[in-house]
């Protein structure tokens, strides 16, 4: 069984996709210095209404993008509507929890599931919840995750060796120099053609 697991978390986007290369490079790098599994989530507010490809695709531009990043869950609470989420689910492996909707990881190196979700269930498992609290603590198995501006990364560790506990917690502001990934500079490229593409269906203006 892995002796911990390591967290690295982002929220706020609100939109801005030209923020996710740079965003890739630094998670990938934090991501090189974790021992154990680790797992890249968000924590809500990912798309803005007035972010027009988020007008454009109801919200599922950014976390589109999020999906190709590698990230294991993100919060879509308020985001997509039930049609919207429910085509958008069979699309990406990325997992979209709301408050209907819950996540259920089960990692090879754990021993027991994790849980994903918005509202603590007390059900024995360690659950992350993917919504922003005043600090980060872990109490009765249940994480909470203090927030972090769009140019930021949270990071958390817990020990996984007998009741979960939680290491250390901190928030990384990104490096101004740190260089966009080239292969998610296009993935946010082809998003954007696609935002693109529907917003001319509908008649909408790109600004």
């Amino acid at each position: 069984m892995a002796a911990s697991l390591s967290l690295l978390y982002t929220a706020n986007l609100a939109g801005n996709l030209s923020l996710l290369p740079r965003l890739h490079t630094y998670a990938q790098r934090l991501k090189a210095g974790a021992s154990g599994p680790s797992l890249l989530l968000d924590l809500g507010a990912s798309c803005q209404a007035q972010s027009w490809h988020c007008r454009a695709t109801g919200n599922r531009s950014v976390l589109i993008a999020l999906d190709g990043m590698g990230y294991e869950a993100a919060n879509c609470e308020g985001l997509l509507e039930a049609g919207s989420r429910a085509k958008l689910a069979q699309q990406v492996s990325l997992a979209l929890v709301d408050r209907w909707h819950r996540h259920t990881l089960k990692l090879p190196s754990l021993d027991r599931p994790i849980v994903l979700t918005l509202q603590p269930l007390r059900r024995g498992n360690l659950e992350i919840l993917l919504e922003p609290a005043a600090s980060t603590q872990l109490e009765a198995r249940a994480l909470r995750l203090q927030p972090v501006s769009a140019c930021q990364l949270g990071e958390a560790s817990v020990d996984l060796r007998g009741e979960p506990r939680l290491l250390s917690a901190r928030i990384h502001d990104m490096p101004a120099d740190t260089p966009p990934n080239p292969s998610i500079a296009g993935l946010v490229e082809f998003v954007e053609n696609e935002a693109r593409y529907y917003a001319s269906k509908r008649d909408l203006p790109l600004a």
